[in-house]
């Protein structure tokens, strides 16, 4: 937004005398610049120094005070310093309008100053030095006392431009264009374009369009380089955004890496449950049916004659969910479902043919059956065993359970030495059944006494061998199948069978 000032400009009113002094100890005048200061007058190119001096005042009577104009408007970049004496030749609002969008292009900010003749001033030249030594904005050079004399006194960044309007509407219009040390032409002779942009205008005495020209000229043709803090951020900003994306491919490479390794991994997975899988069905081919009839309310004959079905099923299917997996895994790669279920597939097949093993075995010949029953009555007892461990533990003996656990310890030992005994009998099928069916039975009170020591010791915080404990709680049903208990691998098919 364009900012106007009228009001009481900044004033300095310094003694003509102490001026001079001054002015002739530091030899301020005219200096060498990277784009040298440029003027252009019909009547004088004056080189004098530039006096201490003040802002106008209309109640000033001091004859010998220069008046340097202060900042009455600016926009973005754009400052613009009247006088009093020159504020009404022209039409500030219509200057910064023209020059609004120019100025937006511009990396340097520019300073122009418009004063009118008569005054103490030896033209545009000293009108320029007069805004920077004794002005209120910041274009003098910060070691312009060390260095003005061979750099130039405005400062990096910055281009002064002086406009000197004639007393009388016939007279010329002087202007001078000082640019920062910074400030380059944009091409050889630019600035002698911005000297003469507003002569026409100036010389039919349109001073607001031409003081207009020379700002959008000065836009044009000369440039400064970049703000270093400016360009720094840019610079930070673009290698933030370089880094963000190497740390987003980066990322993204390593997830890619990541998939494509677990990839590999379910594939190499897929050929192993895969190949136990063939490895299953060729075994299950091999054995011979087992018939077990099925007897009402007899669990283990139902169980048996479950996994007979499922056998069946198995043998009926030949492994063709299998295949069409494994072409999967060969082709754009095996997914997790798909990974879970080759996996629950190879998982449910190894335990039907223990079951199947197990079933055929227990009527097959003496040497096999009984071996089947010995492993049978041999986890039982070692779930004995650890009832005894746990009786032994401090403060289990107090538990409520334990009188239930002692006897139990008993009869259970004389119960599965007479099963043993009908073991070795070689018990027809039916038999076989019923047995199965007995020490299932002996089993289910085991595991009942086990589960109910376990919580009553919880709840009275009984502090038992964790590896005990541990032990105990694999013992139980609710811990997976294990092929080397044969009643826990026939549960998993009573559960399925007791859906039919």
């Amino acid at each position: 937004m364009t900012r106007f000032s009228r009001g009481r400009p900044l004033r300095y009113t310094v003694l003509l005398a102490s001026a001079v002094a001054m002015a002739g100890t530091l030899g301020i005048g005219a200096v060498s610049a990277p784009v040298q200061g440029a003027v252009w007058a019909a009547s004088t190119d004056s080189s004098e120094p530039v006096y201490p001096s003040s802002s106008p005042s209309s109640e000033s009577d001091d004859k010998d005070t220069i008046l340097i104009p202060s900042v009455t408007s600016q926009e973005g970049k754009f400052y613009l310093a009247v006088t009093d004496a020159a504020i009404d030749d022209i039409d500030s609002q219509k200057i910064m309008d023209a020059v609004r969008e120019a100025v937006d292009g511009q990396n340097a900010k520019i300073l122009l100053g418009v004063d009118k003749k008569p005054n103490k001033l030896k033209g545009a030249s000293q009108l320029v030095r007069g805004m920077l030594m004794f002005g209120d904005s910041d274009a003098l050079s910060d070691d312009w006392l060390e260095n003005g004399k061979t750099k130039g006194y405005v400062g990096e960044g910055w281009i002064a431009v002086g406009v000197m309007l004639p007393e009388s509407a016939d007279g010329e219009v002087e202007v001078f264009v000082d640019p920062g040390r910074n400030v380059r032409e944009t091409e050889p002779g630019s600035q002698d374009k911005i000297l003469e942009a507003g002569k026409a205008d100036f010389e039919a005495g349109n001073y607001t369009d031409g003081i207009s020209a020379v700002a959008m000229s000065t836009t044009e043709n000369l440039r400064a380089p970049l703000d270093q803090k400016i360009a720094l951020s840019i610079v930070f900003g673009v290698l933030a955004l370089i880094v963000a994306v190497l740390v987003f491919f980066g990322l993204r490479k390593k997830r890619r890496n990541l998939l494509q390794a677990a990839a590999r991994k379910r594939t190499k997975q897929a050929e192993h449950w895969e190949s136990s899988i063939q490895q299953d069905l060729n075994a299950l081919r091999r054995i011979p049916a087992t018939r077990f009839d099925v007897q009402p309310g007899n669990r283990s004959a139902l169980t048996l004659h479950e996994i007979q079905v499922q056998r069946e099923q198995a043998l009926a299917s030949n492994g063709s969910p299998t295949t069409s997996l494994v072409d999967a895994s060969a082709g754009a790669g095996i997914s997790e479902a798909q990974a879970q279920q080759l996996e629950q597939q190879s998982e449910h097949l190894s335990l039907l043919r223990r079951a199947v093993e197990l079933a055929r075995s227990l009527q097959g010949p003496a040497s096999s059956s009984v071996k089947s029953w010995n492993q049978i009555i041999e986890q039982h007892r070692g779930g004995l065993e650890l009832l005894v461990r746990f009786l032994d533990g401090d403060g289990a003996a107090q538990l409520d359970i334990a009188p239930q656990v002692r006897t139990a310890i008993v009869t259970h030992t004389d119960a599965l030495d007479q099963l043993h005994e009908r073991a070795k009998s070689k018990p027809t099928v039916q038999q076989a059944a019923e047995l199965l069916e007995d020490l299932w039975v002996l089993r289910d009170e085991l595991d009942s006494l086990m589960d109910g020591a376990l919580a009553q010791a919880e709840a009275a915080q009984v502090k038992a061998e964790a590896k005990l404990v541990e032990q105990m709680h694999s013992f139980l049903p609710s811990s997976a199948a294990k092929t080397n208990d044969p009643i826990s691998v026939l549960r998993t098919f009573w559960q399925d069978g007791g859906k039919h």
